[in-house]
């Protein structure tokens, strides 16, 4: 009779966000520029990598690819956005070293190759390689703690999106 006194069931929706690269996961206070430690892009975390092969984090769509292939941005279909940035300052090396795999448009499932980085060619002209994964549009939603023991394609942190 009543309807407004029972409760709702909202289904909570979650995106699991994986290492994108091989190597140790570290905090983002950890990367050594402020725009990335001081979280101005947004929260996640960040990989030292071992090598330089870079696949997707999430399932989504690759939303944003510089010309310089450094960075790629992917937008879930929960509306989330992550952005993987290999290396700092890599800007600069115009795509130097770097080999996307995928393009703006293209539709990608976890686990997906979506760059390859000859880290010998770029580690000594840029001050680190370290690889910040950053959810860019976090706004009310919540961030899960880090799994620091997460490899690459484990889950590392989990988006719980608040309606």
């Amino acid at each position: 009779m009543f309807d407004f006194f029972k409760k709702k069931n909202k289904v909570e929706k979650k995106v699991s966000i994986a290492s994108p690269v091989n190597g140790k996961v570290v905090k983002l206070e950890e990367v050594p520029d402020p725009v990335f430690a001081e979280k101005m892009v947004g929260d996640g975390f960040a990989v030292l990598p071992e090598d330089g092969e870079v696949y997707s984090p999430v399932d989504g769509e690759v939303t944003l690819q510089p010309d310089g292939y450094h960075a790629i941005g992917i937008k879930t279909d929960e509306g989330i956005e992550v952005l993987v940035h290999f290396g700092l300052e890599t800007v600069e090396l115009k795509g130097e070293g770097f080999t996307p795999h995928v393009k703006v448009g293209d539709k990608v499932n976890k686990g997906d190759k979506v760059l390859s980085v000859d880290i010998e060619k770029i580690k000594d002209k840029v001050p680190s390689i370290i690889t910040p994964c950053i959810v860019a549009n976090l706004e009310k939603n919540i961030l899960s703690e880090i799994n620091f023991g997460a490899k690459c394609g484990e889950e590392v942190q989990t988006v719980t999106i608040v309606d």
